[in-house]
């Protein structure tokens, strides 16, 4: 299957894989995220003109931008089920609920990727709206962007911890070893330290210190390196 092709050789080699077999939950899975892309894909318009393709190339930067974050998700959720193999009812439900927000979220998270790299190149990625002379985000509703985006990055990661916590509440019947468990609890703090982000997020939005909300996200990569530091030493004291 596509899944192994791609991510048999590069999985944790010291966390034995307990889902060989594609679920009908990863199935319908790969579906989804591949819709998501086709949407993406759907939204550019066949140019007409050499100015049309012009425009188009413009939101390149944007597309593989989203692209890349959905292919990050999907290698979360397929991480997950090649690790633990859990196919329960809550499990099936929580990654349901995860597809279904991700769906939801891919136009707001292009265009928050085509607001923001607009704003730091200067490229006009909203042709459209320049056209007819109206503004792609007024000054008052920058808050609400941010809460829109914090609210779908905090349930995705919050999602991630739950099944995490499923994980570890089957560890015994799946037979988790002690790295494992380390690394599951790993794995689960990483997800609730996101959520905190998108929490803190969330509030400064609301407090109107909207400039101090977007700083938060620059602490996600020394949380991981925290995160993973910390798991290495508790490995060490194992062995």
């Amino acid at each position: 299957m596509l899944r192994k092709k791609i991510f048999g050789a590069i999985h944790v080699e010291k966390f034995r894989h307990r889902g060989n077999e594609i679920l009908r939950v990863e199935a319908l899975s790969d579906a989804v995220f591949a819709f998501s892309v086709s949407l993406l894909v759907a939204s550019l318009e066949v140019p007409q003109t050499f100015d049309e393709l012009r425009i188009i190339l413009k939101g390149a930067i944007p597309f593989f931008a989203t692209v890349a974050l959905l292919f990050l998700l999907w290698y979360q959720q397929n991480k997950f089920f090649r690790h633990y193999g859990i196919s329960d009812f809550k499990t099936v439900l929580l990654n349901l609920v995860y597809l279904a927000v991700i769906l939801f979220y891919v136009y707001p998270l292009k265009f928050l990727f085509s607001l923001l790299i607009a704003s730091w190149t200067g490229i006009e990625l909203f042709p459209k709206a320049a056209e007819k002379h109206l503004p792609v985000l007024m000054p008052e509703d920058f808050p609400q962007l941010i809460i829109i985006f914090s609210s779908g990055y905090f349930v995705i990661w919050l999602l991630l911890f739950l099944m995490h916590k499923r994980a570890l509440y089957f560890g015994k019947e799946i037979e988790l070893n002690k790295y494992e468990l380390e690394y599951t609890k790993k794995e689960k703090k990483g997800a609730l330290w996101n959520c905190f982000v998108g929490v803190a997020a969330i509030f400064l939005a609301v407090a109107g210190i909207e400039w101090l909300s977007g700083i938060c996200y620059l602490l996600i990569p020394v949380l991981l390196i925290i995160n993973e530091r910390l798991f290495k030493k508790k490995i060490r004291k194992l062995k």
